[in-house]
This record gives C-alpha cells, sequence and structure tokens, in this order.
C-alpha cells in the first residue's frame, strides 16, 4: 500500500528546491518565490498530491499551447487563477510568467526562455512519477480501451481466418475509398469528424505506401533474426522455458512452418511432429493478457503481453522492417534507432518554424486492419506474415464491468513487436503522400533523395512535416480516423515537441523528471534517484539535485561513492565538485587500481540448465550475443532476479557486477 504523504511530503521539498534553484538564477524575484513555496503547501495539503501530480502537468500544457499560439489564456484550473482583477497571469509562480509574458498576456517579443524552463520544470517536476491508479482510473482506461475498439474497421479481408488472407483481393484495395466512404463511420466522441480529403490526395498517399513497400521487399522468414523480448508473455508464467513451444497456432503455421522455425532443426522436431506431445495443438489459440502499468496518477498505460509463439516469430518481422528501412531511402524519414533525429529537427524548427511537429492520441489502438491490407497491398509475403503473427483475442481481469475475452478489431497492441514499425511506417506514408499532394510532386528515388533527411520525420507517433503542408497531415489523419493530440500538436509560433525534446525559439526548454520516491525495501528506486540527481546535476538544479541526495542519505546510508561526470559508473556525479564522499578508499595490490568501500549495485539470477533439444535452439539464437563459459547465461529463469544494494570495494569512478 502507498503511503500518499510520505510522497506529497518528498514532492513538496522536491517543489521548494526547485524554487531555491529558481531564487539562485533570479535573485530579484526571491519573495515572489517565497510566496510561491507558500502557496505550493497550502495546494497540496488542500488537494493531496494529485494537485502536483495532474493539476501542474494540466498548466504545463496549457502554457506550451499558450506560448505556441503567443497568447496566455485562463486555464481555470484550481490555484492557477489570475493574481489581479483584469489580467489573465496566474498568482502561483507569477514571477516567471511575467518573465515569459506581459500582464495583458501577450507573449514578449523577448520572451525569457530559461525562465520558460524553469517555469515547465516546476510544473512538470513529477508528473511521470511511478505512483499506482486507482481502481477507478484503472477501470476507466479499460472501459476507453473497449470504446476505441468498437469504432476500428475491422478491415476487408478475413484477419481472423486461419487460412491466412486472400491475396487475389489485395489488388483492388487502395486508400482512394475513404475519399468516398472511408471507413469507421461510426466514430468516437472525441474522434473528429471524417474529415474529407481530395481522391487525387488518397490516391498519393496510396502510391507512397506502394513505394514503401517496393523498398521493403518481400518478406521470407528465414532471412530474419528471431528472438525472444525481455518482457512478459501471456501463456507462460515468469521461470518457464520459453525455447520449448507448447502452442503453435495454425495460422502461425502457414508463414512460419513448426519444423523450421520452432526446433534447430528437423531431427529435433520429428519427435514432436510424430508423436501426440500434449500441448501442442495448432488448433488451440492462446489470447494477448491485458495489463495496466503506471504512466500518470491519473492514466494507466495499457500494454497487452502477446503469446510466446506469436512474439517469437513478430521479433523476425521487426528485424526485417528494422533493417530494409536502415538500408534504403526511407532512412531519410525513419531512423527506428536513433530518435534524437527527431528532437533536433524540432529543436531546430522553433526557431525557423519551418516544421511543424503532430502527435497523436492512442495511436496503435486506432490503426485497423483495414489500414495495415491498404499500407503493404504490394508485399503480399509481409502482410501474411502480419497476418499470423498477429493476436486474433485477448483476455483482461483489469475491470470487472469489461468483457473478460474480447476479440480485437484493431491490428495490434502495444506489446506487440510490430506495432512500433508498422504505425511508423503508416505514418510516413500519410505524411510523404500529402507533401506529395500539396506539392505536385512526382514519386521517385530522385525526389525522395532531394528531400533530403530533414525534411519529413516519423517516430512512432511523433510526426515532423514542413510547415507548408501540415494542416493538411492533419487533416488527413482525421480522415482515417486517427485522433490528433492537439495539446502535443504544435504548428504555429516558436514552440515545438517531440520524441522528448521540447523547444522554444531554438532553445532546448526539456525539463528533467523525478521518477520515483527512494525507499530502502526497492533499491531500485534509489538507482533511479542517483540517475535523477545526476541529470539535475547536469541541467544546474543543484539544490534540488542536494535535497535528491540527502533523501536518498537518509534512506539506506551515506556509503555511494563520487564520480566523475559522464564515468557511467553508480555513483553521485559530481560535476562541481561540491560534494565530499565519507567512503574508506584503498588501493589494490592484486588489481592494481585505486577502490572505494561504496553501495554497489547488484543484480541476482539464478537459471536452470535447458534440458531437452530445445536448448540447442537457444544456444543457437543467444550464442552471439554472450559469451559462453564455465558459468554461461544461457538457460531459464528460475525465479526473478533479485537486485540489491550490498557494501563492498568497487574500483573508484567504475561500475561492478
Amino acid at each position: 500500500m502507498v503511503d500518499k504523504n510520505s510522497y506529497a511530503e518528498f514532492v513538496l521539498g522536491t517543489l521548494n528546491a526547485l524554487l531555491k534553484d529558481c531564487a539562485l538564477a533570479y535573485p530579484a524575484l526571491t519573495k515572489e518565490f517565497v510566496r510561491d513555496s507558500s502557496r505550493l503547501s497550502s495546494a497540496i495539503e488542500s488537494h493531496g498530491i494529485r494537485f502536483a501530480l495532474d493539476t501542474m502537468p494540466a498548466m504545463r500544457k496549457h502554457l506550451d499551447k499558450c506560448v505556441a499560439q503567443q497568447h496566455l489564456t485562463l486555464s481555470h484550473l484550481t490555484h492557477f487563477g489570475p493574481g489581479r482583477k483584469g489580467e489573465v497571469v496566474p498568482r502561483l509562480f507569477r514571477g516567471l510568467f511575467l518573465r515569459v509574458f506581459d500582464r495583458s498576456g501577450v507573449l514578449k517579443c523577448d520572451a525569457d526562455a530559461h525562465a520558460l524552463r524553469l517555469l515547465r520544470q516546476l510544473l512538470g517536476a513529477v508528473r511521470k512519477m511511478k505512483l499506482e491508479c486507482d481502481l477507478g482510473d484503472r477501470c476507466e482506461a479499460v472501459a476507453e480501451f473497449f470504446r476505441i475498439d468498437a469504432a476500428v474497421h475491422p478491415g476487408t479481408l478475413k484477419w481472423a481466418d486461419r487460412d491466412g488472407l486472400d491475396e487475389t483481393k489485395l489488388d483492388a484495395l487502395s486508400f482512394e475509398e475513404i475519399a468516398q466512404d472511408g471507413p469507421g463511420q461510426a466514430c468516437l466522441e472525441d474522434t473528429p469528424a471524417v474529415a474529407n480529403i481530395s481522391y487525387e490526395h488518397a490516391r498519393c498517399i496510396q502510391r507512397v505506401a506502394d513505394y514503401i513497400s517496393s523498398k521493403l521487399g518481400s518478406f521470407d522468414p528465414g532471412e530474419w533474426r528471431f528472438k525472444h523480448g525481455p518482457g512478459a508473455v501471456a501463456d507462460q508464467d515468469f521461470g518457464a522455458y520459453r525455447y520449448a513451444f507448447e502452442t503453435w497456432p495454425d495460422r502461425l503455421e502457414r508463414v512460419f512452418p513448426y519444423a523450421d522455425f520452432a526446433h534447430a532443426n528437423y531431427a529435433c522436431a520429428v519427435p514432436d511432429l510424430c508423436t501426440s506431445k500434449p500441448g501442442l495443438a495448432f488448433l488451440n489459440e492462446k489470447p494477448a493478457r491485458l495489463h495496466a502499468v503506471p504512466k500518470t496518477i491519473t492514466t494507466p498505460r495499457l500494454i497487452a503481453s502477446e503469446p510466446v509463439a506469436l512474439q517469437w516469430c513478430q521479433q523476425a518481422i521487426r528485424d526485417y522492417m528494422y533493417t530494409r528501412v536502415s538500408e534504403t531511402l526511407l532512412s531519410n524519414f525513419v531512423d527506428f534507432r536513433r530518435q534524437g533525429l527527431n528532437g533536433n529537427l524540432a529543436l531546430e524548427a522553433s526557431h525557423s518554424r519551418s516544421h511543424a511537429t503532430i502527435d497523436l492520441s492512442s495511436a496503435s489502438d486506432r490503426i485497423s486492419p483495414w489500414h495495415i491490407e491498404r499500407l503493404f497491398r504490394k508485399t503480399p509475403t509481409l502482410l501474411m506474415a502480419l497476418q499470423a503473427t498477429r493476436s486474433v483475442w485477448m483476455v483482461q481481469d483489469i475491470d470487472k464491468k469489461s468483457p473478460k475475452y474480447h476479440l480485437l478489431r484493431k491490428f495490434s497492441t502495444m506489446g506487440n513487436a510490430t506495432t512500433f514499425p508498422v504505425q511508423s511506417l503508416f505514418f510516413l506514408s500519410i505524411a510523404l503522400g500529402t507533401l506529395v499532394h500539396v506539392r505536385k510532386a512526382r514519386i521517385s528515388d530522385m525526389f525522395f533523395r532531394f528531400l533530403g533527411r530533414d525534411t519529413v520525420r516519423v517516430f512512432g507517433d511523433d510526426i515532423i512535416v514542413p510547415e507548408d503542408c501540415a494542416e493538411q497531415v492533419v487533416q488527413a489523419l482525421e480522415a482515417f480516423n486517427l485522433k490528433v493530440n492537439t495539446n502535443k500538436t504544435f504548428t504555429e509560433g516558436n514552440f515545438r515537441e517531440s520524441c522528448g525534446v521540447d523547444a522554444f525559439n531554438g532553445h532546448d526548454v526539456t525539463t528533467v523528471s523525478i521518477l520515483d520516491l527512494p525507499e530502502r525495501a526497492r533499491p531500485g528506486s534509489v538507482v533511479s534517484s542517483v540517475d535523477v540527481h545526476n541529470n539535475l546535476c547536469e541541467e544546474g538544479y543543484m539544490h534540488t539535485a542536494q535535497y535528491i541526495q540527502k533523501t536518498v542519505a537518509r534512506v539506506v546510508s551515506s556509503k555511494i561513492q563520487c564520480v566523475s561526470h559522464g564515468s557511467g559508473a553508480f555513483g553521485w556525479s559530481d560535476r562541481f565538485g561540491l560534494y565530499k564522499t565519507r567512503c574508506k578508499t584503498r588501493f589494490s595490490t592484486k588489481l592494481h587500481r585505486p577502490e572505494t568501500q561504496c553501495l554497489n549495485l547488484r543484480v541476482k539470477q539464478q537459471r536452470r540448465p535447458p534440458k531437452g533439444v530445445a536448448a540447442l535452439l537457444q544456444y543457437f539464437t543467444e550464442v552471439a550475443e554472450v559469451v559462453t563459459s564455465a558459468s554461461s547465461t544461457l538457460g531459464n529463469l528460475a525465479q526473478r532476479p533479485k537486485v540489491s544494494l550490498t557494501l563492498g570495494w568497487a574500483a573508484s569512478g567504475t561500475r561492478t557486477r
């Protein structure tokens, strides 16, 4: 059970330390910050921790939109009313607001970017704290999940058919249908009405989708890497041996034969195929399982764990898409491994206004088989593989009022290994197709090579497009029954946000998030707090960093070593030489190095040696990633990893294992 009083005390202490950092930057506003401290204390006492974790982040979203629109408006949020009659500037944090806006709410020509950064830091410092939502919030999120899924078009072809899709019908499918009688006519209340895009616009999007398919090429499962992901699976408990597949659905067998991809060789597969192995039922298809994990205090993140056999094959499709995109011109617009490229473009666009940043709400939940079969109609081998590895149904036990078992209408949930690359390419086809339509260009390698790397960028549901086609891209997204997140979409002004980078007029105003309350019983929370401390030091929030450091010291002791900035070692980053370590030191005569007696993070995992022929498949899968020795890491986990902080000798400035 979470003690919210201790969290409230920690949050208030963190915000007061941030106010001290603000006073250090603006000494003339010290009295204002003292008043702000008193107001924060009163607000948290009256409304609880939810004020800091919900109301203040809501004000931050409102602030971002006002900065983009160059005018501050009333937020109508608790404790953020105007300080004086006839003004719109809030009483709370008034000093910083007046360095960005004038008293009438108009954005100043010389708006202080550092003041904006501090203001956003105060409003959003604790918005991502790992607190579990109330049961009512979790149930509402599940109910919303079902409402969205009910509005998703199921697709033209039979996606639940174990015999696969009918390839002969693919050529007749086209996005051009959306210009006449688009999918999802029964749309949600919170989804915009189906936008009206022209036949030519939809045709350009379809032609770009076909171009993307041509660059990906045919999918041959034998050429790509299969593996197991690090997360949970729907049909096995932790510690179960994942390489011994107990089920292999018929839909999977059609594209990924059991003998070829569930065993190291045919000799290993013969006993299973020639005998009636219990559980190996090709018709027995397990459901995905829905989980709620912490996101914000009011909204959980819903992720579905996939059955182990489907997840194993999804990884091969993911490897195919990542590799093919990186080897073609598509890498000019999508880089699955470097989201920093999107952040850099957003930073540049905040000054030049050359590009707009677009974000979507529940993006993966609104993508339907209707979209996917038209996106990859020219690559039937990929389409068949996606259909074979897609979970058809799902089970959930979070909300008792919602159905326990549900036949999915959406293409996939978060948790499917193909969701991220598939949605990225879908949004890329809409963005590039709209660009081609607006500029009346001809689709060719020469045109896309001429566009270069910084014209359109897509990373998941973070989309960056040129300013001249931003409005049409938003219109096209809504025409496909996708919901544009207006709070995080910026098409005007000098504020941009993409892939974790927040930018104003060429200045990086990204903030540091405090993620957890350090507790002795949870070593991971201590490690997280040390990392947050180091990030705060990097950004210059020294009082806040010292508060985090003192809080950790009260919990576990002060025997955490100080490490040099950028060393990568576990310990306090002492960039400015403010701390003096109390840890003992020595020189190791055996290893010939200086060592420190300090707390070290240790992770213990017990592994059982695998039994049976499935171990050979694991060996061929993992041998490239591990160094096999007398104490080989090959095997299945016997129990969950145990994380601990133990006192011992470690090389100064290096990480121990």
